[in-house]
């Protein structure tokens, strides 16, 4: 089940593709309008070669085909990056690597995007998403536990030379209703 076909149609508004290294420069100029972001795990602005990293990376015990990076747009426009890896760190759950919305859609807007990625996961047998926010970061938390996550741990990663306190949300996936 490709994820962006299926979450597809599930949005009114928004169309949803696969970021690929065509994509890259579109990657780049969207990154580098999160300096917040990016100020919480490296002492300068977001490069091209860190923002089209993204494309291609994925954590320690995890393969490639697991990665699903995608684009949401509004009147074609990237609004949205979302960066996914299946059955990561374990079956039937997902990590979000990366959920970075564009400053102009409000938060109901990013709670309704979230939502139908929810339910898209679901669809595709998903139980439970993960994710790390930076403990500098004064507003995902609120927007997480709206989501209807909740914290299960405070942790230090490490990339590079730096480090950062980071706290994993999980939102265990209702399977009553589909």
């Amino acid at each position: 089940m490709e994820l962006a076909t299926v979450w597809n149609q599930r949005l009114t508004d928004a169309t949803v593709r696969e970021l690929t290294h065509a994509d890259d420069d579109l990657i780049y100029q969207f990154q580098a309008q999160h300096p917040d972001y990016f100020g919480h795990f490296q002492d300068h602005p977001v490069t091209r070669q860190e923002a089209i990293q993204d494309v291609d990376d994925v954590p320690v015990n995890a393969t490639r085909d697991q990665k699903t990076y995608l684009g949401v747009f509004e009147q074609d426009q990237l609004v949205l990056i979302v960066d996914l890896i299946v059955d990561y760190p374990l079956p039937s759950l997902v990590w979000l690597g990366l959920w970075l919305p564009d400053k102009s859609l409000s938060a109901q807007r990013r709670g309704e995007l979230y939502q139908s990625l929810v339910q898209t996961l679901r669809a595709a047998d998903a139980v439970q998403l993960q994710l790390s926010v930076f403990m500098g970061d004064r507003q995902a938390p609120a927007f997480w536990a709206e989501q209807g996550l909740t914290k299960v741990q405070t942790t230090t990663v490490v990339r590079g030379e730096r480090a950062a306190n980071v706290t994993i949300y999980q939102h265990k996936f209702d399977q009553a209703a589909n």
